[in-house]
């Protein structure tokens, strides 16, 4: 699997984690140990940060700094 595939396949798993648990906000760190199911092949927390990066860039997330740290989050609707 290329780097690529990983991260679309964590972008999912943050997706599908968001779809069961909407008001859930965490950081790189709590996302990368929480959200993301990985089987037996975990990834380098690098790939999950571009994965947000990613969904972030499309819209699907938004990230605030709150208490010094940067939170991640679906974006909050009007």
């Amino acid at each position: 699997m290329t780097d690529n595939e990983r991260i679309e396949a964590i972008a999912a798993s943050i997706m599908r984690y968001l779809g069961i648990r909407p008001q859930s906000a965490d950081t790189l760190e709590g996302i990368h140990r929480w959200w993301v199911e990985w089987g037996d092949q975990e990834a380098p927390p690098l790939l999950t940060e571009k994965a947000l990066h990613m969904l972030e860039a499309s819209g699907q997330l938004e990230s605030t700094q709150i208490a010094g740290r940067l939170i991640w989050r679906l974006p909050k609707r009007l």
